[in-house]
């Protein structure tokens, strides 16, 4: 891992939830962070995730715990992951225009598949919502495959890297 005071995780231009813009439109455009607990972004939703007037849509939700989640286990186990279960528990509506962040952990690994869990909170610590989940692991070459398109900016890490 590079030294530095931020390390970021790489991106796929045409994600949902990570991607560029000029590739899609529709991305949320979050850059992942890699934190001594896990991996970590920020969020801030307006009217274009909105589920009923004035509250982010549960897929919003979902999709940037999943994603959070999924790099958590990815930059533990330094494999890629496809996600075999989620589990979210929506514990308070997230209003629009609320700036939040979303944690992700890796808990466990086993043979074929990782467990990890996250959250969503404010700078107050009030929850939104939290999930678990399976992830299962990528064969080699598909995670090389994966791998040889995303978008890697200065002080991203390389989970592949050492492997």
């Amino acid at each position: 891992m590079p030294m530095c005071d931020a390390v970021y995780l790489p991106t796929f231009e045409g994600c949902l939830v990570c991607g560029q813009p000029h590739v899609n439109p529709q991305t949320l455009n979050r850059r992942f962070k890699v934190t001594p607990e896990g991996v970590q972004v920020s969020f801030q939703a307006d009217i274009r995730q909105a589920g009923y007037r004035g509250i982010v849509h549960g897929g919003i939700i979902t999709a940037l715990l999943d994603e959070t989640i999924g790099w958590a286990v990815a930059v533990s186990s330094k494999k890629f992951f496809v996600t075999g279960e989620l589990t979210v528990r929506f514990v308070r509506p997230l209003p629009i225009g609320l700036t939040v962040t979303v944690l992700g952990r890796s808990l466990e690994h086993k043979s074929k598949y990782s467990i990890g869990e996250g959250e969503i909170k404010d700078e107050n610590g009030t929850l939104y919502a939290k999930a678990s989940g399976k992830f299962f692991h990528m064969r080699h070459d598909q995670a090389l495959e994966v791998n040889s398109y995303l978008t890697f900016m200065e002080n991203d890490l390389n989970i592949l890297a050492s492997v």
